[in-house]
């Protein structure tokens, strides 16, 4: 029997930072493992190790392993580190910043190298200069779709009551409404022919 082949799961990551609220200066890490049931995960001042073993896939009887080790860009407080394993799929980290301050890291790790394994997380960015109003944003932007589809059926009722409430309802797309527009550049076209 052969040496199990250890591969290197997916990272995604965003962050926040802030001057003077430590709560407010953290990152949030995602990392992705299907069938994951006890990682074992250390998170030090400058590193996060991660090891895991999944199930075999279809065709692929075998257990899977991985490994993962970050150093991290700077410092990190690993004492306040939160960790939650969601849905069998995904293990889920939220590290704080170390030290406190308004930029953001110009990159997850320490290296200056862009690793294939690890992505931005756009889902949870923020850019800088909007991190104080995101709340603000995400309420004016309405429902969040993916979310509803993400979370099973979406109820369908509501979904119109919410489309018909943001930006002044649906424009009329039938027939009759069509027509009203087309009638005026077919209106256009007569007078040009007239000249």
């Amino acid at each position: 029997m052969s040496q199990p082949k250890v591969l290197t799961p997916e990272v995604l990551w965003a962050q926040r930072s802030s001057e003077s609220i430590p709560e407010e200066n953290y990152l949030l890490v995602t990392i992705a493992v299907p069938d994951c049931e006890e990682p074992e995960v250390k998170v030090s001042e400058k590193t996060l190790d991660f090891s895991a073993v999944s199930k075999g896939h279809v065709g692929d009887e075998q257990p899977h392993h991985y490994k993962l080790k970050i150093n991290f860009y700077k410092d990190v407080d690993s004492s306040k580190t939160l960790k939650k394993i969601a849905n069998g799929q995904h293990y889920f980290l939220k590290i704080f910043k170390k030290d406190l301050g308004i930029e953001y890291w110009p990159r997850l790790t320490e290296e200056k190298v862009k690793y294939s394994y690890i992505k931005t997380d756009f889902n949870k960015w923020v850019d800088e200069d909007e991190q104080n109003s995101v709340p603000e944003a995400a309420a004016a932007a309405g429902p969040d779709f993916n979310e509803m589809l993400m979370n099973g059926n979406p109820d369908m009722e509501m979904l119109k009551q919410q489309l018909a409430q943001g930006g002044g309802g649906m424009p009329d797309l039938s027939a009759a409404g069509l027509g009203e527009e087309l009638g005026d550049y077919e209106n256009e076209e007569e007078e040009e022919e007239e000249k």
